[in-house]
């Protein structure tokens, strides 16, 4: 399943998209299907198939799931916040811990 297209959610960012919003448009968050929703993500954007997001594959992703292309200072600056163990890469698990751990902070505050 494709993100929503919406040519107006980051307009008042200044079109710099942040990793909230990379989720708002690919995942019904109030789905209780969010594991495997994130699952499917991380597949679609995993080009290589070795659960691992490379610079290059999360610039991809992001820019084809959202339509808009994106810096490498913005992928950069998502790696450093996603990468825990430091190696440059965002693991499956790194991934879905930020996922599921922001996607429940943004289903709390919406609440």
């Amino acid at each position: 399943s494709k993100c929503k297209q919406s040519s107006g959610i980051n307009a008042e960012y200044g079109g710099i998209i942040d990793f909230n919003e990379f989720l708002a448009l690919c995942i019904d968050i109030n789905t209780s299907d969010s594991e495997k929703a994130v699952a499917t993500l991380f597949k679609a954007v995993d080009k290589d198939g070795n659960r691992s997001l490379t610079h290059q594959e999360l610039r991809d992703g992001i820019a084809a799931y959202t339509g808009k292309p994106i810096d490498d200072k913005e992928v950069s600056a998502l790696i450093k916040q996603l990468d825990i163990d430091g190696d440059g890469e965002v693991s499956y698990e790194e991934f879905t811990n930020n996922l599921l751990v922001k996607m429940s902070v943004a289903v709390k505050s919406a609440k």
